[in-house]
This record gives structure tokens, C-alpha cells and sequence, in this order.
């Protein structure tokens, strides 16, 4: 103890006389045009990479003069302590001086650090381990003001902190989406890095990622590496009598039922074991895409615990150290219930943890089309269905196993917690959610802005993800989140500093990531435009996108934060550009709905007509003309247009980074298609059918006095629908698939699948001496080629009241049309009327694989948009 002290007041006397004192005064806050980073002279590599990412980090944004040393005679200027205390003797006698408890597991605890202002030239930064040091960098950076030659810092900082979650990682990577449609170059090295860099800095401690250099990076830092495997993926075995009965019908994967076929897959997995780097944790993915649900596999959960136990067991032969998950992915009840049973038989103290991503969800009917629920969560819905099927798993899985969460915040639109497509399709049992939970799938895209961008478009979505973090979150040990390339930015960014403080306000969050990214001066413009982007990119019931104030404001505020923000942030903000180009183009697409809702205006102008006066055929020649050879593009969309170009080819110099939408603005987003081809029917029609036609143009879903109309599909009123619900078209939606000619109202419809009943619909209260027809609109879609195979159906039957209206009709393909039936009088009579939809006799037949394959694609039996029971 003695030579601890006196080991301690010699410290004291050198560091008396050193150029810079070390010793805690009471002044103000100030401008620093000088800055040491002082390493401990036992600093190990880590430590010094994370001080030269220090440094490199402010000379990016500052003139100001910054070294690092390990000697602390040549400390000038702001001099900070950084390191690892075991390290570091000056943060050592820190710590005695002013009698600062020590780091530990519990305070701050594991990867943690302590970040505190000792006076004004002297700032300590601590932490626990490796990876507490660099966290400690990551908050200085967060904290850090810059001017042109100095930088600043708050005063009486004074922050010990420790991530709230084990494991807090993120894939990283250019999606093939950002290359092919965006156009975007390729990353250097460097770039790459520096995204990963990014997240961990924010706090992220692990990431995915195959062996290479990019592998060794990473774990310089002294970070965590993932690694994968399909356990049945085999994309090279042509064999088939291997192949698996994959969910939707992929290749690529094999049947592990089948002895040759396991036997392949276990000598592959074992040459990867063999040669791969020691991974932190090995992920096995169940499905999506994956998995078999053929009748030998049956239930796929067991086959499949089994043979990744086996896998596991090879693995932890030649890395015994690495953690093994896998995830549920696509896997019905009976595949859960078989993994269950199979943990609690007796210790698996191979497997470390049950990873949930997407698909995994039992309470939620989300895309990944899980093909059964646990109807019996829902008895009660405590904080809403996404946090009732993780807790199900954490009370019937061993307590030795953690949960490990891949949530998917990469897509915008049809995805885990994406905007849903259309409301969801009844799984195989027939089951749909539950009222309660319908707030989940009552959100959907913007219904212009979605024929704009792609699933991977740059989106911020600080509110609902922030919400599902903390329904999900609390049942598990972390998340390591799927990413699909650096458009969900936000996203990531905040998922990782809300593991690491899930306490954290949304609003907090945002102002936090504002300042990091964008800089004081601009930081609350960006954080209203951030939140601002979030409202504007859904659908408001009865704010179509022409009256979203929002979509101005939005690109306001961007602007002028770009005014405000200082040229050392500016000149090389990729960021900014990111966020500027989506105001633009979303402000351009805006006023092209517009214009075009303008247009068809103009052409029903053109054509009313009263009940006694036809339409010449030059009012109709005058319209078609005004159709096809008005200009749509306004100076000012001009404008916004080449702002986009101009701000895109700057992000995709400064970080190969271009927002997509800006190659896809051309669309009929109205349905113009429909009205030129109406337009042409009137002019070669006469009389009362001229009249009729041109009615469905000026005043198109009137279905006439005593009539009713029923607008199928999502969100839409259709009252006397009584069976089937929306179509989801069971697969991401693509251009192709309907023709944008078609009116919204004719592009969203009703369907059923293999059910005996096909969409149905009951009228009541009809006069009954009256005469009616009805007026159906139909459209199938188109299927990509990998779909298209098992899709036979082209046809359907019309009935009303068990009476034939329209036997095997086929239904056009992608462009919609009418087809109307006389209703027999002696239907009406009791003052009610059935229509029912009657699939055709060939479709859905098979074994039980092939039609659940059928299904998950997108099969229909039964479908219709619109319907109007027009009175006679």
C-alpha cells in the first residue's frame, strides 16, 4: 500500500511540471485550436486505432491541430486521456485524484466507458475494455462541436455509460438495387469501412460478414464477427431427386430427408468449418429462402434442430469458441411446437440461442407468409401483437437458450415491419388478425409514391420503428438486423443507439443523429425533416398525395438546413444529398399526380354532356388529342428534376450513394390509360351505349339511382362484400404486374384462394320490381418467371344465386376491363341477391406441397376489383 502511494505522488509531481497540467481547474468552456490525444504507454492496438479514428474523424470537419502521443510532454491544447485505465498511468492517477470509482462490469459495466470533463484542457476518456475505448470516441465524436480551425465541447461533461444489450450488430454492403437501378459505383475498401466504423461508433459491437479482409478489419477493432449458412442451401446440386419442396418454390436448396442429400450438405459444412475464420456466431437460417415441406421433412423444425445440431458439432470441432443460433424463418406451429419439445427433452448445450427475423412471428401476418398462427396468443393483447409470440418463446424454450433478434428495417414496403402491400391474405388455416392488431397492417405506402421507388428505396422511419424496438426488444439479448445497403441509414443508426439506451426518446434520438450527421446549425431542420419524411411516405385516408402539405415542407426544410449547415459539413455531406434528392423527387412526383388529375379533369369537362345532347365526334377527337399531346412537365418539376440529377451525381461521387426514383418518375398514376382506351370506345360507339360510356368517364362510380357500388381491395368501402378479403399478390409487387392503365380503383381487388367459397357478395333491401345488371371489373395479374410455372388460373365463374351469370369468363390480363350480366328478375324478388365467384376446376389440385406452394406465391381462384348493381 505505501509503494502504491508513493507510486502515486511521484505521478503527481511529474505531471506538476509537464507544459500542459493535467490537474482538474474551474474554467469556462472553450474554443480549442490545439488537441493531444494521450495514449497510456501500454496501449494496446486497438486503443491506437481508435485514437487515429479519432483524429481522423475531426480533421474531416476542422482545421484544428491534433496528434497523438504517448508521451505526455508534448500534450498541447485540449489533451485527452484515452484508453484503457490497466493501460494508462495519467488515466490511473486520475482516477485517485479525484477519487473517481472504477470501472467495472456493474459500473459502467461490460464494453462501457467513462467520458468526463476534469478541467478545461483535460478531458478523460475511459473505457472499461477495447471496445469501451472505442464507444468513448464514438460519444466524444457525438458530443464535438467544429469550427473552421478549433473545435468545442459542452461543459461539465460527465458521462459513464455501458450498452444495454449484449449483442448489437448489422450486415453492411451496396444493395443490388442501389447498383442496377440507382447506377450507383462501387465502394472503395476505405468506404466500406467507414460504414462499418459508423455503426460501431454508434455503438454497434458485431457485424456479418464472409472471410476476407473486410473480416480482419473488423476484428482489429476488436469487434464481433457473424457468419451464416443455409443449412439445406445447395444451389450447385442439379439433382432431382435431392430437391427440396421449398416454401414458394425455389431452387437451390435440397432435402435433407433425403440420406445423399444430408450426407452432401454435412461434407460441404464441414469443408466451411474447415477454412472459415473462428466467427463470434454462426447464424442458421431456417427459411426465407430455405426450408422443405415435403411429407418426409414433415415437421420441418425437428429435421431441421437435428441437422444443424450436427453441423453444430462439426463446427465446434475446429472453433469451439463460436456461438451457434438459428433462426424460425417461414416455419409454421408444428415446426416451433417440434423445436420445443426437442430443447426441453434434454440439454443442448450446443446451441447457444433461437434467432427471430423475419417470418418468425406467430402473432403477426407480415410478409414471409407464415403459413399458421397462434390464435391462442390473442386472447389478450397487452402492448399489441408484436412482442406476444418472442415472449412465447422465452417461457417455453430452456432458460439457457436467448432469444437473438434479425429484425428486418431495410424495406420500406413488404417486409417484416414494412408497410403492408394489401391487407394480409388468411393463412393455410384460414385464420386473419385479429381487430386489435389492425393497426399493424393499416399501414400502407403512399399509393403514387410506391410506383416510384423500390422496395430498397432511402426512406426514415423514426416513430414506428422506435416503436416496434420497444415491443420487441425487451424479450431478447440483442439484435443483429438485416440490411440490405446504406438507404435505411436512420434506421440502422438508431436501432443501434437505442440498444445501446432503449430508454431514449424518439425525439432525442432524432436530434441526436441530426447533429452527428448534418451539425448544430442545421440539426433542427433535419430533425423536423426527418420526421416530417416519416408521415409523408404513407397513405392518409382522405389526403391523397396533391394534398400533403407535408411533401413541400419536407423539401423546405432540407433546403434550408443545406443553407444553414456550415461548408466544412457541407462539402462532403452524401448524406444531406440523400435527403435533398428525396424531397425533390417526391415534390416532383407530387405535382405530376397533379397535373395529371388536372388533365383528366379537363377531358370529363370536355365530354359532359346533359341527358338530350350526344358527344360529336370532335369533342371526342379533341379529347383524345388533349390526352396524348398535352405537356405534363412544368418548369418547376423541370427544375426539381435536374436538382435530382445534379444532387445524385454528387452523392454517387462523394459515397457511391443515388436514390433510385429518380430513373423511374414516368408512370400513369392515375389510370390515363383507361381513359384514352374509353374515349376510343365512345368514338366508335352511338347513341345510348356513346352515353353510357362516356357516364363511366365523368362520373365514374355511380352506379345510378338505386344502385350500389362496391370498390374492392384494400382500405376501399365495399359494403356488400361478405367473402374474401384483399389481394397481396403474395410476392413484392412489380410494374409489370398490372398495367398502370388501370385506374387505382380497378388495380386493387378482392380475392380467394383454394377455398370452395370464392369472393362473395349479399345485397339486401332491393326493390323487388325492379330490373338489375351488374357491372363486374376484372384484371388478372402477370407472374415473374419463377412464379409463373405453377400459375394455371386464367378463368372464373359468375354466379347469382346458384344461377350461372358467366361460365370459366377469362379474366384479362394486366389491363382491366367491364363485364356486364342482366340479373334474371325472379333473383330479386325477395328483395336480396348472392353473387358468388366460383374458382376454376383445375387449379389448386395436387398433393399438398404443390398447392401450399401455389398459395405462397400469389395463386388466386377467385378475383374481382369492382362491382356496381346498377339499377334498371
Amino acid at each position: 500500500m505505501k509503494s502504491l502511494f508513493k507510486t502515486l505522488f511521484l505521478y503527481s509531481i511529474l505531471f506538476a511540471f509537464l507544459p500542459i497540467q493535467l490537474r482538474a481547474e474551474k474554467q469556462p468552456i472553450q474554443e480549442y485550436h490545439q488537441v493531444t490525444v494521450l495514449l497510456g504507454k501500454e496501449a494496446g492496438n486497438v486503443e491506437k486505432l481508435v485514437a487515429d479514428l479519432l483524429k481522423d474523424r475531426i480533421i474531416e470537419k476542422s482545421d484544428v491541430e491534433i496528434a497523438i502521443t504517448q508521451n505526455p510532454e508534448n500534450a498541447k491544447g485540449l489533451v485527452i486521456l484515452l484508453g484503457r485505465p490497466e493501460h494508462h498511468s495519467s488515466i490511473q492517477e486520475q482516477f485517485v485524484k479525484y477519487r473517481i470509482p472504477a470501472l467495472t462490469d456493474l459500473a459502467p459495466g461490460p464494453e462501457g466507458f467513462l467520458l468526463r470533463q476534469l478541467d478545461s484542457n483535460l478531458l478523460l476518456a475511459a473505457g472499461i475494455d477495447d471496445r469501451g475505448s472505442l464507444y468513448a470516441v464514438g460519444e466524444i465524436l457525438r458530443q464535438l462541436n467544429y469550427g473552421k480551425d478549433n473545435i468545442s465541447l459542452p461543459s461539465n461533461l460527465n458521462i459513464r455509460t455501458a450498452p444495454a444489450f449484449e449483442i448489437r450488430g448489422t450486415q453492411f454492403g451496396q444493395s443490388g438495387v442501389a447498383k442496377t437501378l440507382a447506377k450507383v459505383r462501387d465502394w472503395t475498401d476505405q468506404e466500406t469501412q467507414r460504414v462499418i466504423l459508423d455503426y460501431a461508433l454508434a455503438g454497434a459491437n458485431t457485424f456479418s460478414v464472409d472471410e476476407g479482409p473486410m473480416y480482419d478489419f473488423i476484428k482489429s477493432f476488436g469487434l464481433m464477427t457473424q457468419g451464416g449458412f443455409g443449412a439445406n442451401t445447395a444451389s450447385e446440386v442439379k439433382d432431382p431427386l435431392w430437391m427440396a419442396s421449398e416454401s414458394i418454390g425455389r431452387g437451390g436448396y435440397v432435402c435433407p430427408s433425403v440420406p445423399a442429400a444430408k450426407a452432401y450438405m454435412l461434407q460441404k459444412f464441414e469443408e466451411f468449418a474447415k477454412t472459415s475464420p473462428s466467427y463470434d456466431f454462426l447464424k442458421f437460417q431456417g427459411g426465407d429462402g430455405g426450408g422443405c415441406e415435403c411429407d418426409r421433412c414433415d415437421p420441418y423444425g425437428l429435421t431441421f434442430i437435428h441437422l444443424v445440431e450436427e453441423m453444430s458439432n462439426i463446427m465446434h470441432k475446429y472453433h469451439p469458441k463460436t456461438r451457434i443460433y438459428f433462426t424460425n424463418q417461414k416455419f409454421d406451429n408444428a415446426d416451433d411446437e417440434a423445436i420445443f419439445e426437442y430443447l426441453n427433452e434434454k440439454p443442448r448445450d450446443w446451441l447457444w440461442a433461437w434467432g427471430f427475423g423475419p417470418g418468425s412471428d406467430a402473432t403477426t401476418w407480415q410478409p414471409g407468409h407464415r403459413q399458421t398462427h397462434r390464435m391462442d396468443l390473442f386472447r389478450y393483447p397487452g402492448f399489441g401483437p408484436y412482442g406476444l409470440y418472442p415472449l412465447e418463446i422465452t417461457r417455453q424454450m430452456p432458460a439457457r437458450h436467448k432469444l437473438l433478434y434479425y429484425n428486418e428495417i431495410t424495406h420500406w414496403k413488404y417486409a417484416q415491419h414494412a408497410y403492408v402491400q394489401m391487407y394480409p391474405r388468411a393463412d393455410k388455416n384460414g385464420d386473419l388478425p385479429p381487430h386489435w392488431g389492425h393497426d399493424i397492417y393499416e399501414r400502407r405506402p403512399d399509393q403514387y409514391l410506391t410506383q416510384v421507388y423500390n422496395r430498397l428505396s432511402f426512406y426514415a422511419w423514426p416513430k414506428q420503428y422506435h416503436r416496434v424496438f420497444n415491443d420487441l426488444m425487451p424479450y431478447g439479448i440483442g439484435d443483429i438486423t438485416h440490411s440490405s445497403g446504406n438507404h435505411d441509414h436512420f434506421n440502422q443508426w438508431m436501432w443501434q443507439r437505442l440498444l445501446w439506451a432503449p430508454r431514449t426518446s424518439v425525439e432525442d434520438v432524432v436530434d441526436d443523429y441530426s447533429k452527428n450527421w448534418f451539425g448544430p446549425e442545421a440539426a433542427p431542420l433535419m430533425a423536423k425533416a426527418i420526421f416530417q419524411l416519416e408521415e409523408n411516405l404513407g397513405e392518409i385516408p382522405g389526403k391523397p398525395l396533391p394534398e400533403k402539405e407535408g411533401i413541400l415542407s419536407y423539401y423546405q426544410l432540407v433546403t434550408e438546413a443545406g443553407k444553414v449547415m456550415p461548408e466544412n459539413w457541407k462539402k462532403s455531406n452524401w448524406l444531406w444529398r440523400m435527403y435533398l434528392q428525396k424531397g425533390a423527387l417526391d415534390r416532383y412526383t407530387q405535382l405530376m399526380v397533379n397535373r395529371q388529375i388536372q388533365l383528366q379533369t379537363e377531358v370529363e369537362e370536355l365530354v359532359k354532356t346533359g341527358s338530350a345532347q350526344e358527344v360529336s365526334d370532335q369533342v371526342l377527337n379533341q379529347a383524345l388529342q388533349k390526352l396524348r399531346s398535352e405537356k405534363m412537365e412544368s418548369p418547376e418539376m423541370f427544375g426539381l428534376k435536374e436538382e435530382a440529377k445534379q444532387l445524385g451525381e454528387e452523392s454517387n461521387a462523394l459515397f457511391g450513394s443515388r436514390n433510385e426514383g429518380f430513373f423511374n418518375l414516368e408512370h400513369d398514376f392515375i389510370g390515363l390509360g383507361w381513359l384514352d382506351r374509353q374515349l376510343n370506345r365512345a368514338l366508335a360507339a352511338k347513341g345510348k351505349h356513346r352515353k353510357e360510356l362516356l357516364a363511366m368517364i365523368t362520373d365514374y362510380e355511380n352506379p345510378g339511382e338505386g344502385g350500389q357500388y362496391d370498390n374492392l381491395g384494400t382500405a376501399n368501402p365495399a359494403p356488400n362484400v361478405v367473402f374474401g378479403y384483399p389481394y397481396d399478390h403474395g410476392q413484392p409487387y412489380v410494374q409489370q404486374m398490372l398495367s398502370e392503365g388501370n385506374r387505382p380503383s380497378q388495380r386493387s381487388m378482392h380475392f380467394t384462394q383454394d377455398e370452395a367459397q370464392g369472393v362473395t357478395l349479399h345485397y339486401r333491401d332491393l326493390d323487388p320490381n325492379a330490373k338489375y345488371k351488374i357491372r363486374f371489373t376484372l384484371v388478372r395479374p402477370w407472374y415473374q418467371d419463377r412464379y409463373a410455372s405453377r400459375m394455371n388460373q386464367k378463368s372464373e365463374t359468375i354466379l347469382a344465386d346458384e344461377q350461372v351469370l358467366a361460365q370459366d369468363l377469362e379474366i384479362p390480363l394486366q389491363m382491366s376491363d367491364h363485364f356486364t350480366f342482366e340479373i334474371p328478375g325472379k333473383l330479386t324478388k325477395d328483395g336480396e341477391l348472392h353473387i358468388r365467384f366460383q374458382k376454376a376446376a383445375d387449379l389448386a389440385y395436387g398433393d399438398r406441397v404443390t398447392v401450399e406452394q401455389w398459395r405462397n406465391s400469389g395463386g388466386w381462384g377467385t378475383l374481382v376489383s369492382e362491382v356496381w348493381l346498377i339499377k334498371e
